[in-house]
């Protein structure tokens, strides 16, 4: 290659590079003027003293939805705007890209469903040092420089799984399958898992109760239902499932009435939509353990509001979680999910 051609190439090169920079700083502009525009579209002629994202993996997922939904009600004529990040947008985008969109549409804080990862946690801490605190809440992301963790502690709700398990044991050999995650960054399921194993160790029944578990996408309903479906139409079930979702909870429901294998398994679920309440109710399965989504939407108010006005917040938020099973369900549906139970 002559020196010419050198140059021609060093030239494409350089205006490549030139490129590339221009349309980086494009898409900053254009994303911050979207979301302070989407803002405004969304709240008419009202003005607000704090604008806070609300990020989620799964803007579809009922629990999410419904503590945002709660803390939207929690901020109600306190100045404060929340906006549900993704969910009005045309474009798909990861809840990390979303993050990045709330700190460059400066916005005064976030509510962020995290993980473990290393990349998370490099985001929460570039997001404070660009003066944007963040708060936690589902999954947290303990290392990182988060103001506080909204959520449940998930050894607390394997511990409750692993007694109900032995609150209806029958004192034989059983089989127990746990429906995770294969997501490898959700390590809070590996945590619940853990509760279940030292509750049943505990008990000292290990040695008759076999512990398994099954990775089951739940990133959407048709893959769970896949894997699901073919699982309860096999020759053989466990003697007991627990299901870590609820997207896998309400699949087992569905999947048991379809079948016809109601009362072949004993489960045990999580969250608590119409369709795992009635499940309950008829006895299909056995129980649902569920958080209280209100607390949590509460809570993530409670610590933006907190660290904005003191500087500072309790680390760790957590909601209350609720066993809903045959002989409590109908008063927990009949509160609208707002009565307490034991």
């Amino acid at each position: 290659m002559n020196k010419s051609e050198n140059k021609n190439t060093f030239r494409v090169i350089i205006l490549f590079v030139v490129l590339m920079a221009v349309i980086s700083v494009f898409i900053v502009v254009y994303f911050t003027q979207q979301t302070r525009q989407l803002a405004l579209d969304t709240e008419p002629g009202e003005g607000y003293e704090h604008h806070y994202a609300y990020i989620c993996d799964d803007r579809s997922d009922n629990m999410y939805n419904a503590i945002y939904e709660e803390a939207v009600n929690a901020s109600r004529g306190s100045g404060d705007y929340i906006e549900f990040m993704g969910k009005n947008l045309t474009e798909e985008y990861d809840s990390e890209e979303l993050l990045k969109i709330a700190v460059y549409a400066g916005m005064d804080g976030i509510i962020f469903q995290a993980d473990e990862s290393q990349k998370t946690k490099e985001l929460i801490n570039w997001a404070d040092s660009m003066g944007v605190p963040v708060i936690t809440m589902g999954r947290d992301n303990a290392t990182s420089l988060r103001k506080s963790f909204v959520g449940f502690a998930y050894y607390e709700l394997g511990k409750t799984f692993g007694e109900q398990i032995l609150k209806n044991d029958t004192g034989k050999e059983a089989e127990v399958l746990v429906l995770t995650s294969p997501d490898s960054k959700n390590t809070s399921q590996n945590i619940t898992f853990q509760g279940i194993v030292d509750t049943l160790n505990k008990a000292e029944v290990l040695d008759r109760i076999t512990l398994k578990n099954l990775a089951v996408s739940d990133t959407s309903a048709f893959e769970a239902e896949e894997t699901i479906s073919s699982l309860i139409r096999g020759s053989e079930l466990p003697d007991i499932m627990v299901a870590l979702s609820e997207v896998n909870t309400t699949c087992v429901c569905q999947a048991l009435v379809d079948y016809n294998r109601v009362g072949d398994v004993r489960v045990y679920g999580f969250y608590s939509n119409d369709t795992i309440l009635s499940s309950v109710e008829k006895n299909i399965i056995t129980a649902t353990v569920t958080v209280d989504t209100k607390q949590m939407g509460r809570y993530c108010v409670e610590a933006l509001s907190e660290y904005d006005a003191y500087g500072y917040v309790n680390e760790y938020m957590p909601a209350d979680i609720y066993v809903i099973n045959s002989g409590n369900v109908m008063d927990y549906t009949a509160s609208g999910g707002e009565e307490e139970i034991e």
